[in-house]
């Protein structure tokens, strides 16, 4: 009996535009991060969704969960890099301007999209980033479109599907509207 055989792996690339969109802000850094912490539900966030996502035994179970998560929210705090800490050690400087990334979502946002796309996994929860403008004088807020980068052709010039177009639109207002309202 011989050995069976083994195909190589195959590799495919796909090239695609993304937008990434910049507010700038006088507000201070603090301030802004003060508020998305609180639209985001920080307190409530992190490790809860992890632990409704791992231990629900159904699609009730996990609306309710998220739905006390966010509560009445778009989206909940999943997670942060704090980018400044670590590189003002790392460099040995006194001084790096504060830059955090936060990771945010809401699953039943996001199911909308994996269901015609698993692959759009790769940039869902979104992320955004609060940067300190270096002379203090106010806060970028930094994020990739998340249509951009979900709305991807598939190999072979597959066609991106109607659905998950109108879901990941969808998503960027969502994104839109929390940067705006941090900003009121």
């Amino acid at each position: 009996m011989s050995a069976p055989q083994i195909m190589p792996a195959t590799k495919n690339v796909i090239e695609y535009t993304a937008r990434r969109i910049i507010y700038d802000s006088p507000l201070p850094f603090v301030e802004i991060a003060s508020r998305l912490e609180r639209t985001l539900n920080k307190p409530a966030g992190g490790a809860a969704v992890f632990r409704v996502l791992g231990t629900a035994k159904g699609r009730e179970e996990i609306e309710a969960g998220i739905g006390s998560l966010t509560d009445g929210r778009d989206f909940v705090y999943f997670g942060e890099v704090v980018h400044h800490r670590w590189l003002a050690a790392y460099m040995g400087a006194s001084s790096v301007p504060q830059a955090i990334v936060y990771t945010f979502g809401n699953p039943l946002i996001a199911q909308a999209m994996l269901r015609h796309d698993l692959a759009a996994g790769l940039h869902i929860p979104p992320k955004l980033m609060l940067l300190e403008v270096a002379d203090g004088s106010g806060t970028k807020i930094i994020y990739d479109d998340p249509a951009s980068l979900i709305s991807v052709p598939g190999p072979g010039g597959r066609e991106v599907d109607d659905e998950l177009q109108k879901a990941a639109e969808g998503l960027s207002s969502k994104v839109t509207a929390l940067v705006q309202n941090l900003l009121e």
